[in-house]
C-alpha cells in the first residue's frame, strides 16, 4: 500500500509500512551525528539517538512527505528510544517503518524497528510528528 494523503486527511488511522530498508552504522557517519549533536564519538559505540538520522533516508521521508499531504509540515512533537541491545560501529541493520496518521489533533506517529543480520531487534522508536498547515487557513 502506498501512502495516501487525501484518504487520510478524512481521518482515516491506516498505517503505511515500507519494505525493510538496509542501513549501515558507518564510523564516519556516526563521527558526523555524534559532533553534530555536541558529543565525542567514543571507542567503539553508536550513540543512542543515532537511528533517528534514518528519518531523512529518500523513502523515509517521501513516506512523510506523501503522508501529510501539500500545504501542511511536519513538526517534531515526540520522539522515543528503546534497546534491546547496542548497535556496533560499521554494521548493517534493517530497518522498518509504519507511519499512520492520526486525528484529532492531526499527527503522523513513526514507528521503527532496527534489527541485525540475524533478525534480532535491536531497538524500537517512535516518532510523532504534528501536521500544521503552511499557510493561512482554519485550524485543524
Amino acid at each position: 500500500m502506498t501512502a495516501d494523503a487525501h484518504q487520510w486527511k478524512h481521518g482515516g488511522s491506516e498505517s503505511v509500512e515500507l519494505p525493510p530498508l538496509q542501513v549501515r552504522t558507518a564510523k564516519r557517519d556516526v563521527a558526523a551525528f555524534a559532533s553534530a549533536t555536541g558529543g565525542a564519538l567514543e571507542l567503539g559505540s553508536v550513540p543512542l539517538t543515532f537511528p533517528a538520522c534514518w528519518l531523512a533516508l529518500p523513502p523515509v521521508r517521501a513516506l512523510i512527505t506523501d503522508s501529510i499531504g501539500a500545504g501542511f509540515l511536519p513538526v517534531h512533537e515526540a520522539q522515543n528510544f528503546t534497546y534491546e541491545r547496542g548497535l556496533e560501529l560499521d554494521c548493517d541493520y534493517a530497518l522498518c517503518v509504519e507511519a499512520s496518521r492520526t486525528e484529532p489533533p492531526p499527527r503522523l506517529t513513526l514507528r521503527i524497528s532496527v534489527a541485525n543480520p540475524q533478525g534480532e531487534i535491536c531497538a524500537r522508536l517512535e516518532t510523532v510528528l504534528r501536521i500544521v498547515p503552511t499557510g493561512p487557513g482554519p485550524a485543524l
